[in-house]
């Protein structure tokens, strides 16, 4: 899933699947609205600590390549 994606009931259906969580039709509706806010969040904190006015008080953090 691309991060620019929305997040539709495909996309809450596939995750769910990939982690084997079992959640009825119902409550994976609800996530829906719920998975699209946090990932929005998650984007413009990402954007906002990726400029250069924070590069100098945040240390860097990479993961090593696998």
């Amino acid at each position: 899933m691309k991060s620019d994606d929305p997040v539709t009931k495909e996309t809450v259906e596939r995750l769910c699947a990939q982690a084997d969580l079992p959640l009825g039709p119902e409550r994976r509706t609800k996530l829906v609205p719920m998975l699209a806010g946090l990932i929005a969040a998650a984007n413009e904190l990402n954007r906002k600590m990726a400029a250069a006015a924070h590069r100098s008080i945040l240390p860097i953090l990479r993961f090593p390549e696998r």
